[in-house]
């Protein structure tokens, strides 16, 4: 097991005229689990991953592993690291197993153990049967699988994915999170996405980002210990709840069909749950919070 620490990290673009603070003095330990960095595009995730694998160097700060700055352990700690950026290249003429192979020499593996590790791989991402087809005829989510096999090929103690569900389908998705959640028992895995569902249901820990700083981080449970008693639900005529969708932040909504006859109001009726500190109606009730109401929450 290794220990990862942030200390005060800060990356600034730019000269003084035009600087653009992406991270703020942000400062996390991460030690073996599932770590899921949420936030909006533009929050800082990516700029973040890409300082914690080294590819860009802070402005401030220090990032170390156990104990040791990174910058000082060179190869040393890369052989740690299996990284899937956002932005997957590969060859589009290469078989899987001619890229996962090609993969392996970058990473200086012995041919004998990559052979053995490449089969394992292909095994545990759902990939054996095509093992012999071209990545251009893969899918998206075949794609990604295969990205993070090569990720996974020196066994790294640090996994780092960022955005790695983005454009799958549903079943993809929880196939991709199922593997994920798996492979946190012995080692960091930093998740980073927008999508709420990706983290839910398999990490740790939680740290939502916004504007480059952590707003919240914790367990689900700590998480949403804020944002109790400030979830509602009310179901209001459509008018209203036009007027209600423009004030709030609403995390759902539904049109109630059968609603105004079976009342006898009348007019066509929406069920709406709503992110908010007061009670934004007085027919509202109070419910309780689950993660994506408190992402909202934190974004107010």
């Amino acid at each position: 097991m290794c220990r990862l620490e942030l200390t005060e990290i800060t990356k600034i673009y730019g000269t003084k005229k035009k600087a653009k603070q992406a991270v703020q003095s942000l400062t996390a330990g991460f030690e073996h689990g599932v770590y899921g960095l949420l936030g909006e595009n533009g929050a800082g995730k990516t700029t973040l991953m890409r300082m914690i694998v080294g590819i860009l160097k802070p402005t401030q700060g220090q990032i170390t592993c156990d104990g040791i700055p990174i910058r000082q352990l060179g190869g040393t700690y890369r052989n740690l690291l299996g990284y899937l950026p956002q932005d997957f290249g590969y060859y589009k003429e290469f078989s899987a197993m001619r890229f996962l192979n090609y993969m392996a020499a970058l990473k200086a593996l012995d041919p004998d153990i990559a052979k053995n590790r490449i089969e394992e791989l292909m095994e545990t991402v759902g990939l054996t049967e095509a093992r012999n087809r071209k990545l251009k005829t893969f899918s998206g989510g075949m794609l990604r699988r295969i990205g993070i096999a090569q990720a996974l090929l020196n066994e790294p103690k640090i996994l780092i994915l960022d955005e790695p569900t983005a454009g799958l389908d549903p079943k993809e998705r929880v196939r991709f999170r199922n593997i994920i959640s798996a492979l946190g028992k012995d080692r960091i895995v930093i998740l980073s996405t927008h999508i709420v569902s990706d983290v839910e249901y398999i990490a740790d820990q939680i740290m939502i980002m916004k504007h480059g700083v952590f707003v919240r981080t914790g367990t689900q449970a700590q998480i949403l210990e804020p944002v109790a008693g400030c979830v509602w639900k009310c179901v209001v005529p459509e008018q209203t709840a036009a007027r209600l969708n423009a004030a709030y932040a609403v995390s759902n909504l539904r049109n109630c069909a059968d609603y105004g006859q079976e009342s006898g109001v009348g007019a066509p009726q929406v069920e709406l749950r709503i992110v908010s500190r007061d009670k934004p109606h007085p027919g509202a009730v109070a419910v309780d919070p689950v993660l994506e109401d408190a992402y909202l929450y934190y974004y107010l």
